[in-house]
C-alpha cells in the first residue's frame, strides 16, 4: 500500500507541531529552582545569587497565579497582570547580577521575545 505524500507531510508536520507545544509546556512546568539552575548554566551565578533568584521566581509564580484568577475570563487583563509579574521579576533578577551577566540576560531576554513572537509587549 503506498501512502500518498500528502498525507506524508502532513503527518510529519502535525507530530512536529505537537512536539514544539509539548517542549514550551515543559518549560513553563519548570519548578524555580530548575529555571534558576538553567539561569546560573547560562550566567554563571554564584551560589547565593542562585538562592536569591529562586526566592524571585517562587514569589513571581504565586503573584501569577493571583493575578490569572483575578482576571477572570478577560484575556487582555491576564496578559497585562503577568507582563506585570514579569517585568517586576526580570527588574529584581537584574538587581543582583553583575554588569556581564546583565548584559547577558538582557541578550537572553531579546531572544525569548523572539522565539514567543505571538506575546505582544509593551515597551
Amino acid at each position: 500500500m503506498k501512502i500518498p505524500v500528502s498525507l506524508l507531510t502532513l503527518a510529519v508536520v502535525l507530530l512536529a507541531g505537537s512536539l514544539s507545544v509539548s517542549q514550551a509546556q515543559q518549560r513553563m512546568r519548570m519548578t524555580a529552582e530548575q529555571r534558576a539552575a538553567r539561569l546560573k548554566d547560562s550566567l554563571a551565578l554564584n551560589d547565593d545569587q542562585v538562592g536569591k533568584i529562586v526566592t524571585i521566581f517562587q514569589e513571581s509564580d504565586k503573584q501569577r497565579q493571583d493575578a490569572f484568577a483575578s482576571a477572570g475570563d478577560d484575556r487582555d487583563a491576564r496578559m497585562a497582570a503577568m507582563r506585570k509579574v514579569m517585568d517586576a521579576a526580570d527588574a529584581r533578577i537584574d538587581s543582583i547580577l553583575t554588569g556581564t551577566q546583565k548584559a547577558k540576560y538582557e541578550e537572553m531576554k531579546k531572544q525569548r521575545a523572539q522565539n514567543f513572537p505571538m506575546r505582544p509587549r509593551n515597551d
